[in-house]
């Protein structure tokens, strides 16, 4: 007989041994949802430090494997909520010790309230090299979550079709992707095929870096979809730091941003010029200064 605490069905029970007596804790996960997340914040001792890092994709937010509420749960307990938009790792870290494996923060992931998924969940280091790379590239290219993100995800959420969505091709690897077309009022003219192929196939690395699925059916429900992603992850860092300064101070702190990734930037004026356009149209909330490239919030 398979002993409870590493039944595959049941990998929650783990996790809630590893954080007991914790006094931190790191959780990695794609999909968290609030009935996959309160077990583990209750057996979570209430002075522990407590980071999660996830990611808010509208579809699936509809869909109901991710939800944005977390964000308040989390914050009840002092503990922040980071956004990556193609993290796809599993893991749960305390000081002293870690779990990884394939389960996600929810009841079928953990298997809370009855036999789940079949999951796994290995115990390792928080200090194993392959977990501190992970952290590493998390903490440089991952956004803080705010009120306004989750609501925007939320309301884009809100926004799309209630028929399916299909799935986009596996988005590329976008760790510190960056836009690079200077007009992002046509991303939408591409997206439903109302512009010429030659464009189409110049601007399809951006479509594909957002990961937007096929089968949204007006402009305002794609931006809105478009706005949550680059809410998340490198750009929504940029949007965060380099907001609300002046032209040539967040002209240097992209530099350093991406310096620190090792990016080096040709023209860091024009990239800031092109970021701060996309930003401004797509998320509400951030405008930019007429005849400038100032963006405040």
């Amino acid at each position: 007989m398979t002993p409870s605490n590493v039944d595959p069905r049941r990998c929650g029970l783990r996790v809630l041994e590893l954080v007991a007596a914790a006094t931190e804790l790191t959780i990695v996960s794609p999909f968290i949802t609030t009935a996959g997340i309160r077990p583990i914040l209750t057996a979570l001792p209430q002075n522990a430090e407590l980071k999660v890092y996830t990611r808010w994709r509208p579809d699936e937010v509809v869909a109901g494997v991710s939800d944005p509420h977390i964000f308040d749960l989390v914050g009840a307990r002092g503990g922040t909520v980071s956004l990556h938009p193609v993290m796809h790792a599993k893991a749960y870290m305390t000081g002293s010790s870690a779990l990884v494996g394939s389960a996600n923060v929810t009841g079928n992931g953990l298997g809370w309230d009855h036999p789940g998924a079949v999951e796994i969940l290995v115990g390792t280091s928080p200090s194993d090299p392959a977990l501190v790379a992970l952290i590493s590239v998390l903490r440089a290219t991952s956004s803080t979550a705010t009120e306004a993100d989750r609501d925007a995800v939320l309301a884009a959420a809100a926004a799309l079709p209630t028929a399916p969505l299909q799935a986009a091709a596996e988005p590329m690897d976008r760790t510190d992707w960056l836009p690079s077309y200077r007009m992002p009022e046509v991303l939408w003219l591409v997206y439903s095929g109302q512009r010429e192929k030659d464009l189409t196939d110049y601007l399809r690395p951006e479509l594909q870096a957002l990961g937007i699925p096929s089968g949204i059916e007006n402009e305002s429900a794609f931006n809105a979809y478009v706005g949550a992603i680059l809410r998340q992850g490198f750009t929504g860092r940029i949007a965060q730091e380099c907001s609300n300064l002046t032209t040539v101070k967040a002209v240097q702190r992209l530099t350093e941003l991406c310096a620190a990734r090792g990016t080096v930037v040709e023209d860091p004026g024009l990239l800031w010029e092109t970021l701060a356009a996309w930003i401004a149209r797509f998320m509400p909330g951030f405008q930019r200064i007429p005849g400038g490239t100032r963006l405040i919030r």
